[in-house]
């Protein structure tokens, strides 16, 4: 079969930063005779060459200096499709570090091949991976289309006539009967294969669907099976991480998916799947510290988008709320800056994200984390007046984040129509919407929310009955619930206004200061439209009974 694979017809690309590596692979491959040999430096080059080229051949170096590396490059030309379905993608490197080769080997190129080799060895990996994509191609022109019961047809039919890849045909046709829910012919199909045959991949499958039909506890005993045969089976490990995760067995989970994460770095993934765990456990270092891994691999990867940068800054501002530490929390609330800053330049370039809007989330819970309850409102108002009362015209990126930052200043009237939305909104990130749905599930959440209007009703009941200073009161009881909350504010100064005009001298000059400090909690601060008309009407009610009281 080698001896008959011909390279005259051949498009190849190489990707590799250094000269030396494309000089030495290019004369192999004139060797082999091919001619339409093309080059890249980088993972960026190499996407914009394949956006002007089909290749029938990808070599391609692993590490490639800052930008994206070979397994990322290989993901993002599969997501914009920009590979022929018999292109041969190879990854190649001179580091044999674990972790690399596992996080290469898991991105499933068609071959992993170690420096140095040999020109034999080359053009016998590239014969072997040409004829299995031929011999495949029908089964995997379905899988490039996600046509899944055509690929369980196709695999099926390339078993039964004997195929020599019948392993991987069976794999195909489980994958696609687990993504269409047919999760009892998948698990009928893997305990049939495995009472044929012990295969370690079958067997983690099958801890797979046990756990996606919840049965946890059966789940964890098979993928435990499977790593004590098999301990560099990544899926395996990420697998019994969910499921010690679903089982309630968050310790577990924890040192398993961090395991994972420690054997292969470079999934975001798994990192995403740590830091979920993370969260729901409390542990807000470890969340924070692999929500910045997250970040930056998806910058250099097609995954790159700002609900990245919107989980990062939550979690440093998360954990900076949780830490008694005056100093490590100021260190936490100044990192949030520094992160910003250099965001703008990546994050920023997004002409679909709003950053100057997530920026003034970002501070506004920053002064709101550090007790700043008027500064954090002023930043919120300013930054994101546009969308304070129109929650359906905020982007799913910021949606979550400014119903928490409405709710860390206690603005419940502006926050609640936002968690209307985001109980019906589709497409959120879902990180983002566990962090919303925790607040708006907290048992204090309801607490507060409810003292609040509770508090606020009984004042407005007394000023309707003319009970002034009892409704002074009770606005104030709603204040220390949600400190800053603009209708409690206005319906104090409008209790206030009505002690103005009946009382003595002594007492409205005491009056006529703590009402005076209380417009100056919203002075200047961009109102909706009813708060705004209601404050110019009390600002200016004010100063006539000062005027004339005083």
């Amino acid at each position: 079969m080698a001896s008959q694979y011909n390279y005259n017809d051949k498009k190849i690309l190489i990707v590799d930063d250094q000269r030396a590596f494309q000089v030495m692979l290019k004369a192999m491959l004139q060797n082999f005779g091919a001619a339409d040999i093309h080059f890249a430096n980088t993972g960026e080059a190499a996407v914009q060459a394949c956006r002007k080229h089909h290749f029938d051949i990808l070599l391609v170096d692993y590490n490639l200096g800052t930008g994206k590396n070979g397994g990322q490059l290989l993901e993002e030309l599969r997501v914009r499709k920009l590979l022929k379905v018999d292109a041969l993608y190879f990854i190649i490197s001179g580091d044999n570090n674990k972790s690399m080769v596992l996080s290469a080997l898991e991105m499933e190129p068609d071959e992993f091949i170690a420096k140095p080799f040999s020109q034999f060895q080359l053009h016998n990996r590239l014969a072997r991976a040409h004829a299995k994509r031929q011999s495949l191609k029908d089964v995997l022109s379905e899988l490039m289309d996600k046509n899944y019961p055509r690929v369980i047809t196709q695999a099926q039919r390339h078993i039964e006539a004997g195929t020599r890849y019948k392993s991987y045909c069976q794999n195909l046709i489980i994958e696609a009967q687990i993504l269409t829910g047919k999760l009892d012919d998948a698990k009928a199909g893997l305990q049939a294969m495995l009472k044929e045959r012990n295969q370690t991949w079958a067997q983690a499958k099958l801890g797979q669907v046990q756990l996606l039909q919840h049965e946890h506890q059966e789940a964890i005993k098979t993928l435990k099976a499977t790593l004590s045969q098999s301990p560099l089976l990544m899926m395996a490990h990420d697998w019994l991480a969910r499921a010690y995760w679903k089982d309630g067995q968050l310790e577990q989970a924890m040192e398993t998916a961090q395991q994972a994460c420690k054997m292969a770095a470079f999934s975001i993934e798994r990192q995403q799947l740590l830091a979920d765990i993370a969260v729901e456990a409390g542990e807000q270092r470890i969340a924070k510290e692999t929500f910045a891994i997250i970040l930056n691999l998806a910058r250099r990867s097609v995954h790159r988008g700002p609900r990245h940068l919107c989980n990062y800054i939550r979690s440093l501002i998360d954990e900076a709320q949780a830490e008694d530490d005056l100093y490590r929390k100021n260190r936490l609330l100044h990192e949030v800056n520094t992160v910003l800053f250099h965001a703008r330049r990546e994050e920023g370039r997004d002409e679909s994200f709003d950053f100057d809007a997530f920026e003034g989330i970002s501070q506004a819970r920053v002064h709101a984390t550090k007790g700043e309850l008027n500064k954090a409102k002023r930043v919120l108002f300013d930054s994101n007046e546009q969308y304070l009362s129109t929650p359906d015209q905020v982007s799913n990126e910021l949606l979550p984040d400014t119903f928490l930052t409405l709710n860390s200043v206690g603005e419940y009237e502006y926050a609640m129509p936002f968690a209307e939305e985001l109980k019906s909104r589709e497409g959120l990130d879902k990180s983002s919407l566990r962090s919303a749905q925790s607040v708006l599930e907290d048992e204090n959440f309801e607490l507060k929310v409810g003292q609040f209007r509770e508090f606020n009703k009984m004042g407005i009941e007394c000023y309707e009955d003319g009970r002034f200073q009892e409704a002074v009161s009770y606005f104030d009881k709603a204040l220390q619930v949600a400190p800053g909350n603009t209708g409690a504010i206005l319906n104090k100064i409008q209790a206030i206004l009505k002690l103005l005009v009946n009382n003595d001298k002594d007492l409205r000059l005491q009056l006529a200061s703590e009402c005076k400090h209380t417009i100056k909690l919203l002075d200047g601060l961009k109102l909706n439209t009813n708060h705004a008309e209601r404050y110019v009407t009390l600002k200016r009610d004010f100063e006539q009974v000062v005027k004339g009281k005083m």
